[in-house]
């Protein structure tokens, strides 16, 4: 009788052994990562075949992949997607969308599609980022600022067409700036300094004049904007980029010297100790290409508006 009861408990006790391990428990982990997607169009189309490309997180190691449509694991953050080669033939990569860069979220899924069109168009554009500060991007609103300080912006811009082709581009950028005040005016000269504009990844930069008003002006030329007036300040550049890259373009507009910076476009003389005065202003761009077939996305149009408190009393 006692062996049958400890038969039955040994079964009993197996039993619920393997109900442990098989049913999982109500207090597991997290999920920590996701899904991406990478495919690819022709022309609109799905289209599947090799195709060499690079996930590249914000921290750890890159995924490299060689065919689409694919999916890749992946810990969640942030993703950016990088075409290296192997594009449908005689096909031109013209975006990565929705976007390079994509935000994964654990046990989510993101999408990056490469579309592709079948014949070479080249089609130029650029869209206004940000305003920054020092090179920290700020949104549009009132700002003191203290000697030394640059006034910054940021642009993308992008020329679809055959990967890897080089191509020159001619940009233009317009900073209309008025001075509110409360001196009479604000004296202010052309820097036009090398580094004033920029790119990532860099661009060869061939040729780059400023202009005041429309005239272009050597440096160390000086001018006055004078009180509750507007002077349009402009970038002229030409440069060559290569297609089907997005370029982020970085243009130090005004600097607000003090013993530094150098690296901007315009710089104030110098003044005396005290609230000097209080501007605002508005930046846009434009880009042209030879072959160009879509002239609508060739200019920014403005960007929000910026307001500058600029005091020359150090701030204690």
């Amino acid at each position: 009788m006692k062996r049958k009861i400890f038969s039955i408990w040994s079964v009993l006790l197996v039993l619920l052994v393997s109900i442990t391990v098989l049913v999982p428990g109500c207090d597991g982990e997290e999920p920590t990562t996701g899904t991406i997607d990478v495919k690819a169009t022709l022309d609109g189309d799905p289209w599947d075949g090799p195709l060499n490309y690079t996930l590249t997180p914000g921290s750890g190691s890159p995924i490299s992949g060689t065919d689409v449509p694919s999916s890749h694991t992946a810990d969640a953050g942030s993703w950016t997607c990088t075409y290296n080669g192997g594009a449908p033939d005689e096909a031109t990569l013209v975006s990565i969308t929705p976007s390079e860069t994509q935000e994964l979220s654990a046990d989510g899924t993101i999408t990056f599609s490469f579309s592709f069109e079948a014949e070479e168009q080249v089609d130029a554009s650029i869209t206004w980022v940000s305003w920054t500060i020092d090179g920290v991007e700020v949104p549009p609103g009132s700002y003191t600022v203290y000697p030394p300080t640059i006034i910054d912006c940021e642009y993308d811009v992008f020329v679809a067409g055959t990967y890897c082709e080089t191509v020159n581009v001619t940009a233009s950028f317009v900073l209309p700036y008025h001075y509110g005040g409360p001196n009479e005016f604000k004296s202010w000269h052309v820097a036009n300094a090398p580094g004033s504009i920029s790119t990532i990844p860099p661009g060869t930069i061939w040729s780059q004049d400023a202009t005041v008003n429309g005239v272009v002006h050597p440096i160390c030329y000086s001018f006055d904007v004078l009180k509750c007036q507007t002077v349009t300040l402009d970038a002229h550049i030409k440069i060559e980029l290569h297609k089907g890259t997005n370029y982020r373009v970085k243009i130090n507009w005004l600097g607000y010297r003090g013993s530094g910076p150098d690296n901007i476009l315009f710089d104030n003389l110098i003044e005396w100790a005290g609230v000097w005065g209080i501007s605002d202003m508005v930046t846009s761009g434009c880009v042209y290409v030879d072959g160009d077939v879509n002239p609508a996305n060739d200019c920014s149009g403005d960007s929000p508006m910026l307001y500058i408190t600029h005091n020359y009393t150090a701030p204690g």
